[in-house]
């Protein structure tokens, strides 16, 4: 009888022991791939291009969709303070030129409407419009069209920590549905041009209102 016991005892520590290995080795991959995509990400020509200063613009277009552009830039502040400035959007933009009037029309705790008047170029008069900007503190805030100019508008702002949480990386990401009266390549190559300018500015905004 003690005999198949300790057949049993054996078969269940061997099977603990290979549970046990098989769990180190994935931790170990996890690690393993985090360093080195940790490492890519630090290889990179965009964060090089980051850590020059330098603005990086990207465009996306998929068959059948609206286009989107997305610009980043690196921020020497860590996020919690850059936060405290992109949720402020009376504050972050008061550097913007283009901007003519932005006003805080209602907050709540996770959501605000944002009152905008905006000239993206000499070719069109000025585009009047609201977001809602929904909050999520201190790295994502989503915004879409309520009203106004424009057919659609939908984006967000992304605070992704850097060199240990000791910088910001800013995204800034844009999707511009301007409706059948505006051409949509003309406005988009508009937004596109002038999106090193536009965060070249919320940066200066951030640093100056920053500790």
């Amino acid at each position: 009888m003690l005999i198949p016991f300790f057949r049993l005892l054996s078969r269940q520590s061997l099977h603990q022991r290979l549970v046990s290995r098989l769990f180190v080795g994935l931790s170990l991959v996890g690690v393993l791939l985090s360093l080195v995509s940790s490492t890519a990400f630090a290889d990179s020509v965009e964060w090089q291009t980051l850590k020059q200063g330098k603005v990086v613009v990207k465009q996306y277009t998929a068959p059948n969709t609206v286009p989107s552009v997305e610009a980043k830039i690196l921020i020497p502040k860590p996020p919690e303070k850059v936060w405290t400035v992109v949720s402020d959007p009376e504050t972050l933009l008061q550097a913007e030129r283009k901007v003519k009037r932005v006003k805080v029309l209602s907050r709540t705790a996770n959501k605000q409407n944002v009152s905008f008047s905006v000239i993206m170029t000499s070719l069109f008069p000025a585009f009047n419009y609201i977001l809602l900007q929904e909050l999520s503190p201190p790295y994502l805030i989503n915004f879409h069209r309520v009203s106004g100019s424009f057919k659609d508008i939908q984006g967000a702002w992304r605070l992704i920590p850097a060199d240990n949480g000791t910088k910001t990386i800013l995204s800034y990401t844009l999707k511009l549905d301007p409706g059948p009266l505006v051409p949509r390549s003309l406005l988009l190559a508009a937004v596109k041009s002038d999106l090193p300018n536009f965060m070249n500015n919320a940066k200066t905004s951030i640093n100056k209102n920053t500790p």
